[in-house]
């Protein structure tokens, strides 16, 4: 038995040893660039001297290094505390203790020089001894973490501690940076995390590590390595775009999408991620020379474009249009069909809700606007209440088809027959008024005009209230008396006066007209439904906003979010059952199965999610809390990070920080992670496509030039 455990420990031992020398690998002595000076929990003070620093291309801000006692391509036991690499970002300068010694040599070889063309570190100006005490300088770096590799079960694995655990201060440590295999293991570690999707663990390339503006070389295959993303981090989780314009924000948006939307690649049914991009400027949905294409392009068969207008160039394109009308409803005691004909008309009622709100003050438009078109389905049983109902929805149909809204089919004319009732109508007639007696010879026809209907019901708003001139209101206030003590209430409800009421001012219903862009009658499915039900089978959704104003952009985004959000909470709410059992469907392991995945991008997000959002239900604030619970994930960009709601920001997994160009902005910034070491870098450099990233699986900010997105040509 002894001679066992001996051989499981010289294993051991000799396992230890083995990975110890491969990280001993990440460090060589071409890369050699100093000593550590001193060292903190969370600062480290550099000794570089300038030819070290020159062998390896200079040290930028921002760049990574190592520090560790551990000696180039050696074997050391992994156990060892001492077998471990301190990554260290370089931040800026630090004085050196002789300090003013230096700066009085630097000043008389500088003096002396002043008068001549020649360099003061030029051959025969200063000697050589003064000249390297002056080639010292001090690097002052943030304490990123450790690297070091871990004994498991299975094996050794190399881990990263975003700290370190110890430090001694007698401890001298040699310091490298990191290039080639070395730089390429680091800008690319992810931390292991827990419940980890499926298809997690299989990284796309992006773009390349880039320090600074002024690099020396982009052709440096050792320093500008490729920087990959995990894209499963964009699954259930926030991520931010931050730039100011032409800073790459769009650019990285089509390369993470094109990279979600390549998972199906790996996995035909667990990778198909539903994705909707809000396309505020056309870019995604149609050709332009930026992209030489589109990203409509990237499949025929998984992307749907929608639009508010029809595209020459697109013609699969599907409209962001409802049937304002509805459909019409031939049996008004089926409850199902009512509620089913209904819900564009509903649906469309909210629109012009929307679109009245703000614009005026006029109590007659806020009537309108607090008139309910919903079916009463908890008294669908009372046919007093139907009747009512059908009458609200006829009147609301003629205001729509006054403002030009054109009819869908089944309701080319109005169908009024008993809607009214013959003793209102006999009432209007008894006032010998030819008005009244015209528009009661109209409401007792079994159906009309359209038209023809909204002018009798103009009559009929007038003969309602009171003021009106002649027999007419005291006639109403007569039959409406009888009918109120034959059926315990008012013959005129609330939502009929609040419909009627856009009727009696001169330009009501023209308010309207300008929806009708919105209006199709040829619909048959509500867009919002349709849009979920494509996500649902994950696909990409563009909708192209380019043409449409701001308040139709933000009602209909708002529309379509909601959607997803309660498909997706009820999905999690009832998970899918076999329909013949009706037992719950499980996955491989056994466990209910999730809502899909589904991802949606917001372009220029300030306009939809704004900072100082007056309810914290909004949908974005929803999304935000709980988004991540029903798998819905948020991609937002923007120039404004200050303009965004907190609750998101606070919530926000995933970062790309480009230009921005006030300190307003950068603020922001600077309270989450480790940014405020980038702030200089991004007020100062616009270049485009220039990021600092940080991903949901990524221990650390990495500095990133992000390939340029060229999309499939159309075909």
């Amino acid at each position: 038995m002894s001679v066992l455990n001996q051989e499981v420990r010289d294993h051991q031992r000799d396992s230890a040893f083995e990975f110890g020398h491969r990280l001993s690998k990440f460090i060589s002595e071409s890369t050699r660039i100093g000593d550590l000076l001193s060292l903190d929990y969370s600062e480290a003070v550099v000794l570089v001297h300038d030819a070290l620093r020159q062998a390896v291309n200079g040290l930028p801000m921002g760049c990574f290094l190592l520090a560790t006692r551990i000696i180039p391509n050696t074997s050391q036991n992994a156990d060892n505390e001492d077998t471990s690499l301190i990554l260290l970002r370089v931040i800026g300068h630090s004085p050196l203790p002789n300090r003013s010694d230096t700066d009085n040599w630097r000043f008389d070889a500088a003096r002396r020089s002043i008068d001549t063309s020649e360099q003061w570190d030029a051959d025969n100006r200063t000697d050589q001894f003064t000249l390297n005490q002056l080639r010292h300088a001090g690097v002052r770096c943030s304490v990123l973490g450790t690297f070091r590799y871990v004994k498991t079960d299975q094996d050794w694995d190399l881990n990263f501690g975003a700290d370190i655990s110890n430090f001694y201060t007698g401890q001298g440590m040699k310091v490298y940076k990191p290039t080639g295999d070395a730089l390429l293991e680091i800008v690319n570690y992810t931390k292991p995390m827990g419940n980890t999707h499926p298809l997690a663990g299989n990284p796309v390339e992006v773009g390349r590590v880039r320090y600074s503006s002024s690099e020396v070389s982009i052709d440096s295959a050792q320093e500008n390595v490729p920087v990959h993303i995990e894209p499963t981090d964009m699954l259930a989780r926030r991520t931010a775009l931050f730039g100011m314009s032409r800073s790459g924000k769009s650019n990285t948006i089509k390369t993470v999408s094109a990279a979600i939307f390549d998972l199906r690649k790996r996995n035909p049914e667990i990778g198909r991620v539903g994705q909707l991009i809000l396309d505020v400027n056309g870019e995604y949905a149609n050709d332009n020379p930026q992209d030489e294409g589109c990203l409509r392009n990237i499949d025929d068969n998984d992307v749907v474009t929608y639009g508010l207008f029809e595209h020459p160039n697109d013609l699969g394109r599907r409209m962001i249009k409802l049937n304002f009308f509805g459909d019409s409803v031939s049996d008004w005691s089926n409850e199902e069909e009512v509620v089913t004909s209904l819900k564009m008309l509903i649906a469309g009622k909210g629109i012009i809700d929307e679109y009245l709100k703000g614009r005026t003050e006029a109590q007659y438009v806020r009537n309108f606007i607090s008139t309910n078109v919903e079916p009463p389905i908890h008294d669908w049983q009372d046919m007093g209440k139907r009747i009512r109902y059908q009458r609200n929805i006829t009147v609301y149909r003629a205001i729509l088809a006054a403002a030009n809204f054109e009819p869908s089919n089944g309701l080319e004319s109005a169908h009024i027959d008993g809607l009214f009732g013959s003793t209102l109508t006999a009432a209007m007639i008894s006032t010998d008024e030819a008005k009244y007696i015209s528009a009661a010879n109209v409401l007792s026809q079994r159906s009309a005009e359209w038209m023809e209907l909204y002018q009798a019901l103009q009559a009929l708003q007038e003969f309602t209230i009171s003021g009106s001139q002649g027999k007419g209101h005291a006639k109403f206030e007569e039959f409406n008396r009888q009918y109120q003590a034959r059926k315990g209430k008012p013959w005129n409800d609330d939502t009929l006066n609040g419909l009627l009421s856009l009727m009696s001012y001169r330009g009501g219903v023209s308010r309207i007209r300008e929806l009708r862009e919105r209006h199709s009658p040829n619909v048959e499915f509500d867009y919002s439904t349709e849009i979920v039900d494509e996500l649902e089978k994950g696909k990409l959704v563009i909708i192209d906003q380019s043409i449409g104003s701001p308040v139709e952009i933000e009602h209909t985004s708002e529309r379509i979010m909601w959607e997803i959000f309660n498909r997706q909470k009820q999905t999690f709410i009832d998970p899918p059952r076999d329909e013949n059992t009706g037992e719950l469907i499980l996955d491989d392991n056994g466990s209910i199965l999730p809502p899909p995945d589904i991802i949606v991008y917001v372009e220029e997000a300030h306009n939809l999610i704004p900072a100082h959002d007056p309810k914290l239900d909004s949908i974005w604030a929803r999304v935000a809390k709980e988004g991540s619970k029903f798998h819905i994930g948020l991609v937002y960009s923007t120039q404004e990070p200050s303009s965004i709601l907190a609750n998101i920001l606070k919530n926000t997994d995933n970062w790309f920080v480009a230009h921005l160009n006030n300190q307003d902005e950068t603020s922001q910034l600077k309270k989450y992670y480790d940014f405020e070491m980038f702030v200089d870098q991004i007020l100062k450099v616009p270049d485009t496509g220039f990021l600092r990233m940080r991903c949901l699986s990524n221990p650390y900010i990495v500095p990133v030039q992000i390939n340029k997105f060229v999309a499939v040509q159309p075909q």
